[in-house]
């Protein structure tokens, strides 16, 4: 871990599991949060799809709202992190249950509480540094990893391919332009084949593939965040029709763009509601159903619609 990294002071106010029903948003307070996906699928705006195991830190949580694409029960704790070198955009750990399988059984035996921080309050703040530390190196090991010469890279995640990263800065920079495969690989001055094989080399993802998410990630901010009607959206996101853009965003989210919208917290005016057990220890986390709790033991003194075709 660096030595930036390092010297982070991490804060950690609860922790707590939450069941969340296919097609039902994870609504969210404007604070920082950590989630770990236990089961089902989640897909986080702007970061793109956990799987089982995988942990995500989101510093400006309000600005990714999170949706399930089946039953999930996820793993959450208010996280944050004080200093210069603070992260600021999400940080998505694969696979951290099995990497911090001993950090992760702390969690789950011994969850952080309003009694924990009162009764005593040096174990809360070394839960706190001990899981900021835990996702910062393991997030530079992971980057470590995909930097080094043939290293792997995980979905979303350009490589150093210059060509690749010329396509990636075209649709995030342009995602409602006309893109086809052709006009892509000529602005990278590839051929097809060898743009679509590099790129997923570098990324894992296709051209398609990517085109589709940041353009769902652009319409989901704009639905979240603007009262445009849905039309709109999907002209500026583009999609040639609202009817093609609904389809895409149902095949990813399980729901119409007008009911995620409705179902959406919108920073400024729209936080989400708080829970019981939340309210008592004087933070919310979510505004979700929790699973049934577990019985703690004492705290230790240690391309769907229009795209590349």
């Amino acid at each position: 871990m660096s030595t930036s990294a390092a010297s982070l002071r991490w804060h950690l106010s609860t922790s707590a599991e939450f069941g969340i029903p296919h097609g039902r948003l994870l609504p969210i307070r404007r604070s920082s949060l950590w989630l770990l996906l236990r089961s089902g699928r989640l897909d986080v705006v702007g970061a793109g799809a956990l799987a089982p195991g995988d942990a995500i830190l989101l510093p400006r949580a309000g600005r990714h709202p999170a949706t399930a694409l089946e039953d999930s029960a996820v793993l959450i704790a208010e996280l944050r992190a004080d200093g210069a070198d603070a992260p600021e955009d999400p940080l998505h750990v694969p696979g951290f249950a099995d990497r911090q399988s001993g950090v992760l059984a702390l969690l789950t035996r011994c969850p952080v509480t309003a009694t924990l921080h009162r009764e005593r309050p040096a174990v809360a703040a070394s839960y706190a540094q001990l899981l900021g530390a835990a996702m910062m190196s393991e997030a530079q090991a992971l980057t470590d990893l995909r930097d080094a010469p043939g290293g792997p890279a995980r979905p979303g995640t350009p490589g150093p391919d210059p060509a690749v990263r010329a396509a990636l800065r075209l649709i995030e920079r342009c995602p409602a332009e006309e893109w086809t495969l052709p006009r892509l690989a000529a602005a990278a001055h590839l051929g097809t084949t060898a743009l679509v094989d590099r790129f997923r080399r570098a990324t894992g993802s296709t051209p398609g593939r990517y085109l589709r998410q940041v353009r769902l990630d652009r319409a989901m901010e704009e639905l979240r965040s603007t009262d445009l009607p849905v039309a709109v959206i999907a002209r500026r996101t583009g999609y040639g029709s609202a009817e093609s853009f609904v389809r895409a965003f149902r095949a990813r989210t399980g729901c119409t763009p007008g009911r995620w919208r409705r179902a959406s917290p919108d920073e400024e005016h729209h936080p989400a509601g708080a829970g019981a057990a939340q309210e008592a220890a004087g933070r919310t986390l979510i505004a979700a159903k929790p699973t049934a709790a577990r019985a703690a033991d004492p705290a230790p003194s240690a391309m769907a619609a229009a795209g590349p075709r």
